[in-house]
């Protein structure tokens, strides 16, 4: 059975990733692609691709061979044929490339680390909220609405704590990939990179870093951790002198504790074999230590010899599976909550129950939190409420709902600058990835969203500064890049795998993994038409620059073209492109939309001409071809960005800017790349930006390509860069027409502006177009069939309509053709040169 793509390269061999039993697997070590042949025209160097092996197997990886006109890669020993535009004249893979000018900046992270992780959003002294997600700690300004990151990290953080300033940090990570030619990257973004333990830089540890300048102080347990720190806490009793860390080793956990400031451990002890989330030192004693997880619960004593000593909570009837959370009171009893819904309360020294609120959230209690020094206590649960106690903890004083959509709450902090402090406004992270804010008893509202399983699929809209995203949750969601927030949020039937916006901006469709792909209305959500392409999932989708035709790439291996009518609201099949011999990866259309360029899991790239539905065979016959897009992860235009020893799926994808003078990409260890585009030199230079923990799945430039936006697969995070020039300026941005906002309604979109009924959008060609695939000008008729749902909404009435089509055997493309008779002249020019390339074959 095929293997879906998008694993993580750790747990994933490429071989899993190449598709089903159709495909053609990549040569192995031993076997190697024979040498390019560069002297006949003829030769199997002008085909896309090549099924040759070569006899002498023993010929080692030389990176992209080169010919006339023509450039040749080779991955896994599978030959890639790459044509040269004419004006590259001959390739000069000797040339030293210089990376571009242009730099990124991480402006904004959609998204928190909720779903697995406890305990992680803490207000700093300087009023702004800290928490985590992906490789990255962000420090998020409630007044501003601004962020700041902390970078030192190099794969995923699980755990955080606030020293008691309010100031210092500490984060833990898991460990990450032992690529020392990673490390200047991340000397950039920390300079304590700069003196680190090439043998352990990558391992898990905890950094210490200062909030205010994002310098790291100290790292501790690089080479003595074994699998990833799950928990971390800072002393308050003694103004934070020492940290307390819990790590994940294969035969359990161990709770060790250090002397940060000296880098010495003061103690350890094997704390359980069972999953422990959680570890906080008593405030009142920094000697005493909670630690709660699965099935477990104990107090920790450090004597003065360094020996960890340990009670067992004694819960009688009250054990539960799981102690979500842990809180203290001010007199320094020990407060708990459970997965039962219950909160328990321990007094100090004690190791039994002194008091019990049974039942005081449906399902579990996840958080606990403390306000006006332990005095006041705060609770949240998986029943989405949030409850105010009084300070005997016998009653609810308050109770709040977050906002649907979001999940259960997962933690709490107070925001307690001046005045509200006494009116019990928190910040609430939750289950959801989201995180809310709002006065206990009141009104909670969102302040951040992202996505909660892996994401895949990314598209920028095409005028405006907006982008979807869709992820395996089913959501689908419609961002608003300036103001940083979702738009609206749409859940689907099915696990989301891709995304495009129609060329107008009314219209959304997204690509599922079973096979079915569905258009929305980009105002409403709503969803207003459905169609199933086979079984497997739907890796790509793209519209036509001029909006007359879908192209779909399917893990079938085949590309499905659609004709579209009615402003992208009406669909029909016209066809399907057979040739490649793996699942279809990424698809770009051609400026005059009349040929599509495509890759495929086992490093093909093919090229198609739409109108006849067939495979151009001579890759010299695409040489002055003006793409529309350019995300294709093959060609020679992008060549460059591969690394030396690359096995095919370190590179996720790309995309070049809008004025084709930089090129992203993403990597399957973390990295956001940026390039010179055309990045036709062989290992071209770039700048390389960490921040994602897993493979980064997608890349895209935004309209004006003033920002870069980057999708997490695992991380579920989505990343908004911004573009700078040498000096650190952002570059200009272009600015939506009067007429634009008037056709597409978008600069305030709301359920009360209805699109408007009798109207059929002009279609615009691309300004470099020179010639049109016949595709259809006016509006056909609605086709029902019991692959379609149209919705009931009225469809615009055209003024001209093409006849329904009686015989089922009838070429679709003929009636196309039919339409397209004012181009006449024009049209014959060009098929009688792709007449005479097909005679030549």
């Amino acid at each position: 059975m095929e293997q879906r793509r998008g694993r993580r390269r750790r747990s994933t061999s490429p071989s899993k990733r190449l598709g089903a039993s159709r495909t053609r697997s990549p040569a192995r070590d031993g076997s190697r692609s024979a040498p390019p042949d560069y002297g006949h025209t003829g030769s199997s160097s002008e085909s896309g691709s090549s099924t040759g092996r070569s006899k002498s197997p023993d010929r080692p990886w030389k990176g992209p061979g080169m010919g006339p006109g023509m450039v040749r890669m080779y991955l896994k020993g599978r030959p890639i044929a790459m044509i040269a535009p004419q004006e590259a004249g001959q390739v000069d893979l000797s040339r030293e490339s210089k990376p571009p000018r242009e730099q990124l900046q991480l402006e904004w992270v959609y998204g928190y680390r909720g779903r697995d992780c406890r305990a992680n959003l803490y207000q700093l002294a300087s009023g702004e909220v800290v928490y985590f997600i992906a490789a990255i700690v962000v420090i998020y300004d409630p007044k501003r609405h601004t962020q700041r990151h902390y970078l030192g990290h190099n794969d995923d953080i699980k755990c955080i704590s606030v020293h008691p300033d309010r100031v210092l940090v500490a984060s833990g990570q898991v460990g990450g990939h032992d690529r020392s030619e990673e490390l200047p990257c991340y000397e950039r973004f920390d300079p304590y990179y700069k003196n680190a333990d090439e043998s352990n830089w990558y391992k898990p540890h905890i950094r210490i870093w200062d909030s205010r300048t994002l310098h790291t102080l100290q790292v501790i347990g690089a080479g003595k951790l074994r699998l990833g720190v799950c928990a971390v806490s800072f002393s308050v009793a003694d103004g934070g002198t020492k940290v307390a860390v819990v790590d994940e080793s294969g035969s359990g956990h161990m709770l060790r504790m250090w002397d940060w400031k000296s880098n010495t451990m003061l103690g350890e002890a094997k704390a359980t074999t069972e999953p422990l989330h959680l570890a906080a030192f008593n405030p009142v004693d920094s000697r005493q230590l909670v630690t709660a997880g699965k099935f477990h619960l104990a107090f920790w004593h450090l004597r003065k010899d360094g020996v960890l000593t340990k009670k067992n909570g004694i819960f009688d009837d009250l054990k539960a599976k799981f102690v979500h959370c842990i809180a203290f009171t001010h007199t320094g009893d020990v407060i708990t909550g459970d997965s039962k819904g219950n909160i328990l309360v321990w007094k100090k020294d004690t190791n039994r129950i002194s008091h019990s609120i049974i039942g005081a959230h449906k399902g579990g209690v996840l958080a606990l939190h403390t306000l006006r020094g332990g005095l006041v206590m705060v609770s949240g649960g998986s029943d989405k409420k949030v409850v105010l106690w009084d300070g005997a903890l016998q009653a609810p004083l308050k109770v709040s709902q977050i906002p649907a959509g979001l999940g259960g709450v997962r933690s709490i902090c107070a925001w307690d600058q001046g005045k509200h402090a006494a009116e019990n406004v928190v910040f609430v992270g939750t289950l959801g990835n989201g995180i809310c804010r709002g006065e206990i008893g009141r009104e909670f509202k969102s302040v951040l969203e992202g996505h909660m399983e892996e994401l895949w699929g990314l598209a920028a809209h095409p005028f405006a500064p907006m982008f979807v995203t869709c992820d395996y949750s089913k959501q689908v969601v419609l961002w608003n890049a300036m103001k940083r927030e979702p738009m609206w949020r749409k859940s689907i039937k099915y696990a989301a795998q891709s995304a495009d916006i129609y060329p107008t901006g009314r219209i959304i469709a997204v690509g599922t993994t079973s096979g079915r792909w569905c258009v929305l209305d980009a105002m409403t959500s709503d969803v207003i038409y459905e169609r199933r392409d086979g079984v497997e999932q739907l890796d790509c989708l793209v519209y036509s620059p001029n909006g007359r035709l879908l192209a779909v790439g399917s893990h079938d291996n085949f590309i499905y073209i659609y004709a579209v009518y009615d402003d992208g609201r009406d669909y029909k099949k016209i066809g399907r492109l057979e040739g490649h011999s793996s699942f279809v990866t990424h698809l770009d259309w051609s400026s005059d939309s009349r040929f599509l360029q495509s890759t495929s899991g086992d490093y093909e790239l093919l090229y198609w001409d739409v109108i006849t539905l067939r495979h151009v065979g001579h890759v010299s016959a695409m040489t002055d071809v003006n793409w529309h897009t350019y995300t294709c992860v093959f060609g020679y235009n992008v060549f460059g960005m591969w690394p030396e020893g690359a096995d095919g799926t370190d590179v996720n994808a790309c995309a070049a800017s809008r004025d084709r003078t930089l090129l992203a990409s993403s990597d399957d260890f973390g990295k956001v790349n940026l390039f010179k585009f055309p990045c036709c030199t062989h290992k071209s230079a770039g700048h390389i930006y960490p921040g994602h923990s897993s493979h980064v799945t997608c890349v895209r430039f935004l309209y004006d390509d003033s920002y870069l936006l980057s999708t997490g697969g695992a991380d579920s995070a989505v990343f908004q860069w911004r573009v700078v020039g040498k000096n650190g300026r952002p570059r200009p941005t272009k600015t939506v027409t009067e007429t634009t906002r008037e056709e597409t309604a978008f600069a305030s979109p709301r359920a009360d502006r209805p699109l408007k009924k009798n109207r059929i959008s002009k279609l615009r060609d691309a300004e470099t177009q020179t010639s049109r695939p016949t595709t259809p000008t006016t509006v056909m008729r609605p086709i029902r069939d019991e692959n379609r749902k149209v919705n009931s909404q009225p469809k615009a009435t055209p003024t001209e309509c093409s006849p329904p089509i009686k015989d089922k055997n009838r070429n679709v493309i003929t009636e196309l053709e039919n339409t397209e008779k004012k181009d006449s002249e024009e049209q014959k020019l060009i098929q009688q040169l792709v007449d005479d390339i097909f005679a030549s074959s």
